[in-house]
């Protein structure tokens, strides 16, 4: 009997706090879709997860960058990986949901997150301003999906050669696209932490989606900025395949940013992928195809669709709400959604040295822009005290995240009073009319102060962003005068230094064609070869690029002594020559 093609995987993932912060914002997410065995940046090492054989389900890398001060940048990167987590085992046990390709259900996922941290920054005065990166890499089979949202970053090492995967989504890299800057620029630009996109930042997100086929012995590299601010892509490669294990190589990275550093919190995961159903790569082309969203795949997640045995209904029988029973695919037994062992809110314990640190996390990030989505101007009703109350203590789970439309709601008339007038009105119903139209007329005014508003918003952003493309091309423009300003210098410098040499060496030659006696003859050509060599140093030295400047003037000056010493000689036996016979005796001079 033929064996079953098997992938297997060696991974490790790690977190640092770094060099400078007092706590660490950023998380990872280790999941074997297969049997529901997961590991986070808050949890103790697995060793069952560090190797082992990919199921029929699939496997989930992330890494997430927490931002918003305080504790609101560790809750939301929490949120993020717990989120996508439950949810990607939810999806594949679902009887409907698990229809969706394996993609879109990460995108789902991830979408899901984005709408739960969202709603803790709009409900929870402590979380206000709360997001998080979210990079994921999911495998399943040969295939590889990476799902994006910010700057943390992905990378594929094959035939030892690294590739970036993924794209930030920041402004430096619009301006890299733009030809605005250059690579090497936004490494040291002031606006190198202003990112586009982030979890929680608005309740809609576009998140990029690309796939890849996995080869045998591919290595992928996930990390946070903190890691590849520091870390050039080529010394990432050479790191990992000088370690004895990935063990070694996550701590050797996270050493050698906090040496250069250490600003952000540090985190990197590895996974090798090899076994007989990956087959090995014949090229080294790597062009990640980019997976547009699916028109079926739902805005929102409804349990409630599906049979009545779907496992995701509640039962009295779970603690979290879920079924623990697997029936909807009979491939295999589903995994069943781990539980939440702690409240998203709960503060993760932190060593001494940590609370040391300094908690001033208000330089974490620059503000986080986005573009502004239809529903920031939908109409909505205004919330009560108590229904405020109950919607921050409210679990995150159960929260509806669903936008309200405004049209929808509508104010219940007053029931009708017993006692009744002659032409069938309430007593006092005048005053309930009227006080139904004052209220319709503060709706009608809210929302046009809303439109106003919304107006005003758009307007300042569109002033915004004009001024902002003007500026950059501005400094771009003012950028290049300078550069080509200090070529056109270093270039007059250099042509200045080689032109006043050659011309000295036309008048030593000339010196040289003056001194026409058989007795010089020897020394004539000596001195011919010497200025030759030295014509051929300048010809050497014409040829070194402008960046080179302190060694053409070097070397300018070597030639010049060279020239003086023959200049020196020449002239010194010209005028002996003319010297009268008398003074023949008189000391030689030594050439």
């Amino acid at each position: 009997m033929a064996e079953l093609p098997t992938i297997n995987l060696a991974l490790y993932a790690q977190t640092d706090v770094g060099m400078v912060r007092s706590g660490n914002e950023d998380n990872f997410l280790i999941l074997d879709l297969s049997s529901g065995r997961s590991w986070t940046a808050s949890e103790e090492e697995p060793q069952d997860l560090l190797t082992y054989s990919q199921g029929y389900y699939g496997t989930l890398l992330a890494v997430s960058d927490g931002m918003g001060g305080a504790l609101a940048g560790e809750v939301a990167s929490r949120m993020a990986v717990e989120t996508v987590r439950d949810r990607m085992l939810q999806l594949q046990a679902h009887e409907v949901y698990g229809k969706l390709s394996f993609h879109e259900r990460l995108r789902l996922s991830i979408e899901e997150a984005n709408l739960l941290i969202n709603g803790e920054s709009q409900t929870n005065p402590a979380h206000k301003g709360l997001g998080a990166t979210f990079t994921a890499v999911a495998t399943i089979g040969n295939q590889v999906y990476f799902g994006q949202v910010g700057d943390s970053r992905a990378y594929l090492i094959r035939h030892d050669k690294i590739y970036r995967v993924t794209k930030d989504q920041s402004l430096v890299q619009q301006l890299i696209d733009a030809g605005q800057i250059t690579e090497e620029e936004a490494e040291t630009h002031s606006y190198r932490n202003v990112i586009l996109q982030a979890l929680g930042a608005h309740s809609n997100i576009n998140v990029e989606v690309n796939s890849l086929t996995l080869c045998n012995l591919d290595t992928l590299v996930i990390c946070s900025d903190g890691l590849s601010g520091k870390i050039q892509q080529e010394e990432i490669a050479r790191i990992i395949h000088g370690a004895s294990d990935f063990k070694s190589a996550c701590q050797s990275l996270i050493n050698l940013a906090n040496e250069r550093g250490g600003e952000d919190n540090i985190t990197v995961v590895i996974a090798q992928f090899s076994g007989s159903g990956l087959t090995l790569s014949k090229n080294d082309n790597i062009e990640p195809q980019s997976l547009a969203r699916s028109p079926d795949t739902p805005t929102e997640v409804n349990w409630g669709v599906g049979a009545p045995t779907d496992p995701l209904n509640e039962s009295p029988n779970s603690s979290d709400g879920f079924s623990n029973t697997a029936e909807s695919k009979a491939t295999e037994p589903l995994p069943t959604p781990p539980t939440q062992s702690t409240p998203f809110t709960a503060k993760i314990p932190r060593s001494a040295s940590e609370v040391s640190r300094t908690n001033d996390l208000s330089d974490r990030r620059g503000p986080i822009t986005s573009v502004f989505a239809p529903e920031d101007f939908d109409d909505e009703p205004e919330v009560s005290p108590a229904q405020h109350h109950s919607a921050k203590t409210e679990p995150l789970e159960s929260r509806n995240t669903k936008p309200i439309n405004s049209q929808t709601s509508t104010i219940n008339p007053a029931p009708a009073l017993s006692g009744s007038t002659a032409d069938g009105s309430t007593p006092g119903g005048s005053k309930a009319n009227a006080g139904r139209d004052q209220l319709s007329s503060k709706d009608g005014q809210s929302r046009k102060n809303l439109i106003i508003l919304a107006g005003l918003i758009v307007l300042g952003i569109g002033g915004l962003a004009i001024g902002a493309t003007t500026y950059f091309k501005q400094q771009a423009r003012e950028r290049d005068a300078q550069q080509q300003e200090q070529k056109k210098l270093k270039l007059e410098e250099k042509e200045g230094k080689i032109g006043l040499l050659r011309e000295k060496m036309a008048d030593i030659n000339k010196k040289l064609q003056d001194l026409d006696k058989p007795a010089l003859k020897d020394k004539r050509k000596v001195w011919s070869e010497s200025l030759d060599k030295l014509r051929q140093q300048l010809d050497d030295i014409s040829k070194m690029s402008l960046e080179q400047l302190p060694e053409i003037s070097q070397a300018c000056d070597k030639v010049q002594e060279e020239l003086k010493k023959i200049d020196d000689e020449v002239t010194n036996v010209k005028i002996q020559g003319l010297l009268p016979a008398s003074d023949t005796n008189r000391d030689p001079i030594k050439v």
